[in-house]
């Protein structure tokens, strides 16, 4: 097993001093934590100015389907709102074609298992938000100049028919967001622009003293966190490396596009030599098999061989 002043090595060859919350498990950190709420109510303020949200609750991540076989969801941040509603926030750095099928996938699991709490008196649902933080512009769906787009179940003759305001999907797309610094400080923005240039800071800039946002760059300084955060940190880190190393190596050998992004995913010996290399640093197997989407039986036959 590596030691910490290795991997503190590792990470200063890849120039790591903020974690990129850009990577899952930096996200859910940063904004997943109890104690946390703070950083969560500005980013929900800043992909909902209009809803006037005062206050968040953290709630469970894991999302159980009615059938115990059945599939499970674990989506990296869930909150509440003082004003009732429920939202789901997930960030996704790699382009999936399918990536919003997922979001309608993940809205599934609240309205499920409202039917499990056992309300049977009425169909009204509380508003649901389903929020996809990309690194990527969304695949699928007609593109347009802003970041942040809003989708509810309209009428398809006539858009200004609202069918149903139980339900919202929301992207925000990341590379839209090109306005610099001093353009985007003091706005609503300025935390989305953090979480897309964090990662690429070799220190916090100025413009950020006194601002709420110091308190991200706090829980985010690599070299302050605990032995355990720092490992699973740095395999979700490699993980996204060898993924997108393994994209470009397939993309080389000219395949399209799709036809690569699916050579990634399904590669599974390229699935059991990242799990092999989690395993060799400490990781426990759940953890493994929430990162790698491997079975927790196939990597523990990975272990014993």
């Amino acid at each position: 097993m590596e030691t910490l002043s290795t991997l503190l090595q590792q990470a200063r060859s890849q120039g790591i001093v903020f974690i990129d919350p850009r990577i899952d498990y930096a996200f859910k950190l940063i904004f997943g934590t109890p104690g946390n709420e703070d950083l969560l109510l500005h980013l929900v303020q800043a992909i909902l100015p209009d809803k006037g949200i005062v206050s968040v609750s953290l709630e469970p991540q894991e999302q159980i389907p009615l059938r115990p076989e059945a599939r499970r969801s674990v989506v990296d941040v869930r909150c509440g709102t003082d004003d009732g509603s429920e939202l789901i926030i997930e960030m996704q750095v790699r382009s999936q074609d399918d990536f919003t099928d997922r979001m309608v996938f993940y809205s599934s699991f609240p309205i499920i298992n409202r039917l499990q709490r056992g309300d049977n008196t009425s169909y009204a649902l509380t508003p649901l938000y389903i929020v996809g933080i990309t690194d990527f512009i969304v695949p699928g769906v007609i593109g347009n100049d802003d970041m942040i787009n809003h989708y509810t179940i309209r009428n398809v003759k006539d858009n200004g028919i609202e069918f149903t305001d139980s339900v919202h999907y929301i992207t925000v797309e990341l590379p839209k967001l090109n306005r610099s610094l001093t353009e985007v400080k003091d706005t609503p923005d300025w935390i989305l622009y953090t979480i897309k240039n964090m990662g690429s800071m070799k220190e916090m800039p100025s413009e950020y003293r006194g601002s709420y946002l110091e308190k991200m760059f706090q829980l985010s300084n690599f070299a302050s966190m605990d032995e355990m955060s720092q490992r699973e940190y740095l395999a979700r880190y490699m993980w996204e490396v060898d993924q997108r190393s393994q994209l470009r190596s397939a993309k080389n050998e000219g395949l399209a596009e799709g036809h690569a992004e699916g050579f990634v995913e399904g590669h599974a010996e390229g699935l059991h030599e990242t799990a092999r290399r989690m395993l060799a640093k400490g990781l426990d197997i759940g953890t493994i098999s929430e990162l790698t989407t491997l079975s927790q039986d196939v990597i523990r036959g990975l272990k014993e061989e």
